[in-house]
């Protein structure tokens, strides 16, 4: 999996009413009103696979009868950081925006408890990403005191964490690709050979072997998964194609 930055627990907000932990200034990033700000991935990407791919938390929370404090913000995602691709939302209800959702302090990689808004890139027809971009949308509630999550005392996002659950071990600019429904899969290894790996999403070995030069065929009938990452090294560089079946 991978994590950024490191802390979900902190100081809770005194308006608060209930046990949820909110987050020390201290330990979180404040974009500010209209504010952007982009997280890359250095050494992983994220990979879609069954369920969330990416949980985004901020310091929301509830407070009073149960109003939602929320500092909502736009969620795109892109593979190179150049071409990005948003996931849709409504402004007036939040749905499918980060920062609404408010963290339960559990496990921050396992959706089923983590609190935090969760994101599943199939819902937007992506299949790898190593790039995150939010953009605060506190202006549009501000602008309107009939808003349902109007606050004056909003101050923008407050980025505390980004984790996923499918991310995976790449090498620094690898392009992660798909070969869709195949279960036998060609590999071209160059003079000196590779090594040949095949992993799940959550990271786990299934099986490895070196492969000399020349044209490979293997099956994949043999795995119990849906969905793997088969990756090939060599002296000159690392490939990961993910498949699915």
């Amino acid at each position: 999996p991978a994590f950024f930055p490191a802390n979900l627990f902190g100081v809770p907000d005194p308006r608060a009413t209930d046990t949820t932990p909110s987050t020390d200034p201290r330990e979180i990033c404040s974009i500010g009103v209209g504010g952007q700000i982009v997280v890359g991935f250095a050494d992983h990407a994220v990979v879609d696979a069954p369920g969330p791919d990416l949980i985004i938390f901020e310091n929301a929370f509830r407070y009073g009868a149960g109003k939602l404090y929320a500092e909502p913000a736009r969620v795109e995602v892109s593979r190179d950081g150049v071409v990005w691709t948003a996931f849709p939302y409504d402004s007036v209800s939040l749905l499918g925006c980060a920062g609404v959702t408010p963290t339960t302090g559990d496990d921050p990689f396992d959706p089923q408890v983590s609190g935090g808004d969760q994101f599943d890139l199939a819902d937007i027809g992506v299949d790898s990403i190593r790039w995150v971009r939010l953009t605060d949308l506190c202006d549009v509630i501000l602008s309107n005191r009939a808003h349902p999550f109007y606050d004056p005392t909003l101050s923008g996002f407050d980025l505390d964490a980004i984790t996923s659950p499918h991310a995976v071990r790449v090498a620094d600019g690898l392009q992660v690709v798909v070969e869709p429904r195949a279960a036998i899969i060609e590999i071209s290894v160059p003079s000196g050979g590779g090594q040949y790996r095949v992993h799940d999403t959550a990271g786990r070995l299934l099986w490895e072997e070196s492969l000399a030069a020349g044209v490979h065929q293997r099956s994949l009938y043999h795995l119990a998964v849906t969905c793997g990452l088969v990756t090939v090294s060599t002296d000159a560089d690392v490939r990961t194609i993910k498949v699915l079946r």
